[in-house]
């Protein structure tokens, strides 16, 4: 994960207009509804995982991204969403 400001630092094309910090709950509440979808499509999602990752390493893929959608929600989530913050960035072209 990025820090807040490292965008920042990369102004050449474009300008930072306005930016600022969510709270990590509402992250973390998106996240949980992506894992619920996840599971409802399993047998939707398997030919993309496959297709993606090869027939041997789908499941596991599959895994793997359970995985992340749990961690991020109990981050985010952590301590009412006021530890980790999603930085937001508003730019325009130079």
């Amino acid at each position: 994960m990025p820090s807040a400001n490292l965008l920042l630092y990369f102004q050449d094309d474009v300008s930072v207009v306005n930016h600022w910090l969510v709270n990590g709950k509402h992250y973390a509440k998106t996240s949980e509804e992506w894992l619920k979808r996840m599971d409802r499509s399993l047998a939707s999602i398997k030919p993309i995982m496959e297709s993606t990752y090869g027939k041997d390493q789908a499941v596991k893929w599959t895994v793997y991204w359970r995985t992340f959608f749990i961690a991020v929600a109990e981050l985010f989530g952590y301590v009412n969403g006021e530890e980790w913050m999603v930085p937001v960035f508003l730019f325009k072209k130079k």
